[in-house]
């Protein structure tokens, strides 16, 4: 099972960042015939998606959902834990479209961003929109479901209406928009006006917007998500990511919007979670140790 430490070291405080998201609504727009006005929320029927867009995820170990798979465990309360302190972190800035990325590849960012986006739709009367960001190697969506989805890069060649391109989670309050087909080079969609309008249409009717972007490196688009975000969690893996790559990518994301770090895989966390939450596990790993231990003094005494 993955165990995931939690860090958020550093918060912007109580002033959030005064610079413009979207470009001013009087310059020209690259949106073009099949653009949605960025102005109107989307409809609350936009999100009572028909049953063919609806997902049922099934986990497998490999896939590590334990919001989902073990809800029960120390990796799930960990999530949690994230979960609620961003909350807090909300109460007091503007906090709504958060960018979850790593430094490098392999890191886990895509299962942090599932199993954080569980954990936020487990709140009461809160809704959570996922968004499948890194379109040159999409993996989100796969943790979700076998079907490969439309999305995004439909949406960007005018073959999908925005309105068919949201897939809900079981009966959660928790929505997804997947990448769709990989795009070998997405900065220019990715910095555009259309896309930026997009973002903000659909954040309009959400309460969370978690964006499972690219890596930092080499790659340049993270950058430009962290520019329509609100904040950034960068995801660590432990005894995998050097330091002199992390700090490279630290330095990249503005000081006020770096929320933390989510170190994945961790073991320097060592709680004794059945303690406090499972009297009746303790107890049976108690009585087994003891139960090795009279195995070992019998083996003793017939040598």
């Amino acid at each position: 099972m993955s165990r995931v430490y939690e860090a958020l070291q550093r918060s912007q405080g109580d002033s959030p960042n005064a610079s413009p998201l979207v470009p001013d609504q009087h310059e020209a727009s690259d949106l073009g015939p099949t653009a949605v006005a960025v102005a109107e929320p989307v409809e609350s029927s936009w999100l009572r998606v028909p049953p063919e867009r609806i997902l049922h995820p099934v986990p497998t170990p490999e896939q590590r959902l334990v919001t989902m798979s073990q809800p029960g465990s120390q990796g799930a309360e960990m999530f949690r834990v994230l979960a609620t302190r961003l909350a807090h972190m909300q109460s007091k800035r503007r906090l709504q479209k958060l960018l979850i990325t790593s430094s490098v590849c392999d890191e886990g960012k895509s299962v942090v961003a599932v199993n954080l986006a569980l954990a936020l739709a487990r709140r009461s009367d809160e809704r959570i929109l996922l968004i499948e960001a890194d379109l040159r190697r999409p993996t989100a969506s796969a943790l979700l479901t076998s079907t490969k989805l439309r999305g995004i890069s439909e949406w960007s060649e005018g073959k999908l209406a925005l309105e068919d391109a949201l897939y809900q989670v079981e009966d959660r309050p928790l929505w997804l928009l997947a990448a769709g087909h990989n795009i070998a080079d997405p900065m220019p969609l990715l910095e555009s006006e259309r896309f930026a309008k997009m973002l903000e249409t659909l954040a309009s009717s959400f309460d969370w917007v978690l964006l499972d972007g690219t890596p930092m490196l080499p790659m340049a688009d993270a950058a430009s998500l962290s520019r329509l975000s609100d904040g950034v969690l960068v995801v660590v893996r432990e005894g995998f990511t050097r330091r002199k790559v992390l700090n490279k990518a630290l330095a990249s994301i503005e000081h006020s919007k770096l929320l933390g770090t989510v170190l994945n895989q961790a073991s320097m966390l060592n709680i004794d979670y059945d303690r406090y939450y499972g009297e009746d596990s303790a107890k049976s790993k108690k009585e087994a140790r003891k139960a090795a231990k009279e195995a070992d003094k019998v083996k003793a005494a017939s040598a």
